[in-house]
């Protein structure tokens, strides 16, 4: 009896080990063929524990036989069945790999892998890092849809640091490339991160109709069964974004609500958090201000719990801290500006030199290797190969000239921006001082009419009508062109033309650094509002009076107000 019972233990205990040891055998005698594609199946079908048995069965099957391109693939097979791309262990393997990888895909991809996650955890400057290495590891096979997964990645991190238009260039370029290739179809995850790219830059440069454009077209894409696990909703998040940002617009949409019902239950914190800021900006710009307060609470209450602040939400804390100020509500007010202290340290540690370590390691080794790439082909055909080695080189030289110039200009921008917010810059004109003329011989009540007209005239800034011209206003002042001109050229030392123009170069200079909405026009409607005819002109004159051009004013003004954290006004 007893031996029984033992033997039963036995049996029971021992019988799975047995199982287990008979199925790992069948498992490796399955060819690599076979066992991928029993992994890809019950991946599609999201069957993890099916997954990880075949996934490691290919890498073991691999390791046994020294295969080291198996061994790659086994690895990142593994490390694909973790989410978030969170095992960088294996795709560090993958690179250690490397040297015996050579015209393999795989070291690329696993450093894009590492940056994917460094991306999402927010440590950008990491990110960038495996993006840089992910380029020089770009020797393989399918290089040109690897660079281009590459170039979007960096496109995209460069919204991500405010620097829209430098993306929007890149994006563009991709869009007109793919747009008659069919990538809709036959490669829809490029072809929908380029649109979604595209929608958030435009948004985020207020181009509300070119956003609306291409997101529209992400919606149409997606619209579908597979909604859920597409990029359905965050296409429709950037319109139902759009739709509050219009000044018309109070409660947040059926859209807004469905894209906010999607992110909470996948629980992805940033778009809630943009959700709810956009919410209470809507209620803010709408004079609701206890409506605003109650979401930017919600927005505060969804960081609180998680590493993450978006460079556009920020503002919901200044907003914060002086309503509690407003109110004498010491502890809050303490508490938000502790909190603005704190978000702002972790923003100018994530976006700090992110852009030009792009400009140096990245962008300009591409401009050089493609350089080597031309003149090495030009050597191998061996036509006129000293005299064609003269000019690349040349060309090379003159791009990095220009390179280093551009360095200088924007220096010199920067610096005549910092002067002029100051009001220490010295005006930047061409016509020379003149010395003082004798009194012209005219009757002096043209003097007296002329000096007190021009205060008026200054005054209720009538120098802003476009027409306005010496003939208009001598007659308005009561003599004629000839004597006004005299008189005017006697007082202010400087012709009516130059004197007009600085009049509203100085208007359009006050109103771009004071009023938000102003910044926010066009260049052709600052000129108009500023008394110019069109913008080319406007331009040309701002730039020779104060050294920079309007378009670099108004962007440098807007990132300072964006990082500048004001702790009393």
């Amino acid at each position: 009896m007893i031996k029984r019972i033992i033997f039963t233990f036995t049996y029971i205990f021992t019988f799975p080990i047995h199982a287990q040891q008979e199925y790992q055998e069948q498992l490796d005698k399955l060819d690599y063929p076979t066992l991928y594609s029993n992994f890809e199946k019950h991946y599609k079908n999201l069957d993890s524990f099916q997954v990880v048995k075949y996934a490691n069965a290919y890498f073991y099957k691999a390791k046994k036989q020294k295969d080291t391109i198996r061994m790659a693939e086994g690895y990142y097979y593994r490390a694909i069945t973790h989410k978030n791309h969170e095992r960088l262990d294996l795709y560090d393997s993958i690179i250690a790999l490397a040297p015996g990888l050579k015209k393999s895909n795989f070291p690329t991809i696993a450093h894009l892998q590492k940056a994917y996650y460094y991306y999402y955890k927010l440590q950008y400057n990491k990110a960038l890092e495996n993006y840089i290495n992910a380029n020089e590891y770009n020797t393989g096979d399918n290089k040109e849809e690897l660079a281009l997964d590459i170039n979007l990645s960096i496109a995209q991190l460069k919204i991500r640091t405010e620097e829209n238009q430098e993306a929007l260039d890149t994006l563009k370029k991709y869009w007109r490339k793919i747009e008659p290739l069919d990538y809709k179809e036959r490669k829809p995850r490029t072809y929908n991160r380029i649109l979604l790219h595209l929608a958030n830059a435009y948004r985020k440069m207020n181009y509300v109709d070119s956003s609306d454009a291409y997101a529209a077209l992400g919606i149409r894409a997606n619209d579908n069964q597979n909604k859920e696990s597409n990029y359905y909703y965050y296409f429709l998040l950037l319109q139902a974004i759009n739709e509050l940002n219009n000044e018309y617009t109070i409660d947040p949409s059926l859209k807004m609500n469905k894209v906010l019902d999607y992110m909470s239950r996948i629980d992805y914190k940033e778009s809630i958090s943009l959700i709810y800021y956009h919410i209470g900006k809507s209620h803010l710009n709408n004079n609701h201000k206890e409506l605003a307060v109650t979401y930017f609470l919600k927005v505060d209450s969804v960081i609180d719990n998680s590493e993450s602040i978006l460079p556009g939400t920020f503002e919901g804390y200044r907003f914060l801290k002086n309503y509690y100020e407003k109110k004498g509500d010491v502890e809050n007010e303490l508490k938000y500006l502790k909190k603005i202290y704190a978000f702002d340290s972790i923003l100018d540690t994530n976006y700090k030199s992110i852009n030009n370590t792009i400009k140096t390691k990245y962008e300009l080794p591409i401009l050089l290797e493609n350089h080597k790439n031309k003149i090495d082909a030009l050597d191998r055909q061996n036509k006129k190969s000293k005299s064609i080695l003269l000019v690349s080189f040349g060309l090379l030289g003159i791009v990095l000239l220009f390179l280093t110039y551009s360095l200088i200009q924007k220096n010199k921008y920067k610096k005549r921006f910092q002067q002029l917010q100051e009001n220490n810059i010295s005006k930047k004109t061409k016509e020379k001082s003149k010395k003082p003329q004798e009194k012209p011989n005219i009757p002096d009540e043209i003097f007296t009419k002329t000096e007190a007209y021009l205060k008026e005239f200054e005054k209720k800034q009538q120098f802003l009508i476009q027409s306005m011209n010496s003939e208009k206003l001598a007659q308005q002042i009561g003599t004629n062109r000839p004597y006004f001109s005299k008189a005017f050229t006697y007082l202010k030392n400087e012709s009516f033309n130059v004197y007009l123009r600085n009049l509203r170069l100085e208007y359009a200079l006050g109103r771009l650094r004071e009023d938000a909405t102003f910044r926010k026009y066009t260049i052709k409607t600052i000129a108009n509002e500023s008394g110019f005819s069109n913008a080319e002109s406007f331009s040309k004159f701002f730039y020779r009076k104060y050294g920079i051009y309007p378009s670099y004013y108004i962007k440098s003004i807007e990132k300072i107000i964006r990082k500048q954290v004001y702790i009393l006004k």
